[in-house]
């Protein structure tokens, strides 16, 4: 992956220009569920992680409440489907192949997925992402596939942000208007690498 914070002058939006686009963007047609080459690939998943309507970022529902988003400085808003994500508790790079990535963490401070080999973790809780390594057992390590296209029962177009590192929904027409990065809080996350698809665990909003 690219690990140069690529910082354009990028114009802001509105939020009502944003939930227009949400809205066209979640209204698409259900498909049905099938695992995923990851999900068959590791020995665990789990199936609490949506879109954040403000930032774009993949959040845990399970720490909305404790969460920030670097739009609102609060809580993120969860949108959309929710989507299961395939780990392992093994060591770094454990699982990772030609088509599955390793190395993605949950962060405990802000509740964003960001890739832990990155060197521009930018955090808007401050500082940089950080997952919960303190109990002595291993973190979950997610595995997420990669550059296959959207396999029925998943939704692609999730890329990683070079500026701070998180996993964010690259799927709307105005590429330079992607939520709120906490690298530059500006609008407009930097996408790079590789196009994730994630499955689909429920398409109830």
């Amino acid at each position: 992956m690219n690990e140069t914070p690529d910082v354009p002058a990028l114009p802001r939006r509105s939020v009502l220009a944003g939930t227009v686009l949400l809205g066209a963007a979640v209204a698409v047609a259900e498909i049905g569920l099938a695992p995923s080459k990851a999900a068959a690939a590791a020995p665990y998943a789990s199936d609490n992680w949506r879109f954040c309507v403000n930032c774009f970022n993949l959040v845990s529902t399970d720490y909305t409440a404790t969460s920030i988003c670097p739009r609102t400085s609060g809580p993120h808003q969860p949108m959309g489907w929710t989507f299961m994500l395939a780990y392992n508790l093994g060591p770094d790079g454990i699982g990772e192949d030609a088509t599955d990535q390793a190395n993605w963490r949950h962060c405990f401070r802000c509740a964003s997925v960001y890739w832990a080999y990155s060197s521009s973790r930018h955090c808007p809780a401050g500082g940089t992402h950080a997952y919960d390594n303190t109990t002595g057992y291993y973190a979950p390590q997610y595995l997420l596939l990669h550059d296959v296209g959207m396999p029925a029962g998943t939704q692609n177009l999730w890329r990683f942000c070079s500026k701070c590192s998180a996993l964010f929904y690259n799927g709307y027409a105005y590429k330079d208007q992607y939520g709120l990065c906490p690298y530059d809080n500006v609008y407009g996350h930097s996408a790079a690498g590789y196009d994730f698809a994630l499955q689909v665990s429920n398409y109830d909003s």
